[in-house]
């Protein structure tokens, strides 16, 4: 049995033995700048950072609060509130608790408050098998915080 079918036909022994043929090194020279553009633009911050421009005010605090702790980013629940004055640095946006516990951490703010917190259905992925059906919900989670400095 011969390894090699035709001239012609591209397969492992052929690229083996004479290397890729022109098309091929055609495709592979637009699919690398493709697939790098890919990889770099997927290393974004995780999100979106608005600084607070204007006077700072005496802001509302209150005596205990539910906190959680993620990744050392202290992150006071939706209506809680610190219990000590703070500035407000800015505003940010992302999909998860840990993009947010990276924002607190970058923007150099001592804890962050969330204000929207919500998780919605985007959509379902069906699963079907002979005598077996099931959907697997598809979600999306948008959070919504205020950075703080404690004075």
């Amino acid at each position: 049995m011969s390894l090699m079918k035709n001239r012609n036909s591209t397969n492992c022994v052929e690229t083996l033995n004479g290397g890729p043929n022109p098309a091929e090194k055609d495709i592979m020279k637009k699919f690398i700048p493709i697939l790098l553009l890919t990889v770099l633009c997927g290393c974004g911050a995780g999100y979106n950072f608005s600084p607070y421009v204007g006077q700072q005010q005496n802001w509302q605090t209150q005596a205990g609060s539910y906190v959680r702790v993620i990744d050392k980013a202290t992150l006071y629940s939706p209506g809680q509130l610190p219990d000590r004055p703070y500035l407000i640095i800015g505003s940010v946006t992302t999909d998860s608790e840990g993009n947010l516990a990276k924002a607190v951490r970058a923007q150099h703010a001592d804890a962050a408050l969330i204000s929207t917190d919500r998780t919605y259905r985007t959509g379902t992925v069906a699963v079907a098998s002979p005598g077996v059906l099931w959907g697997i919900p598809l979600t999306h989670t948008d959070i919504g915080a205020e950075l703080i400095k404690f004075k």
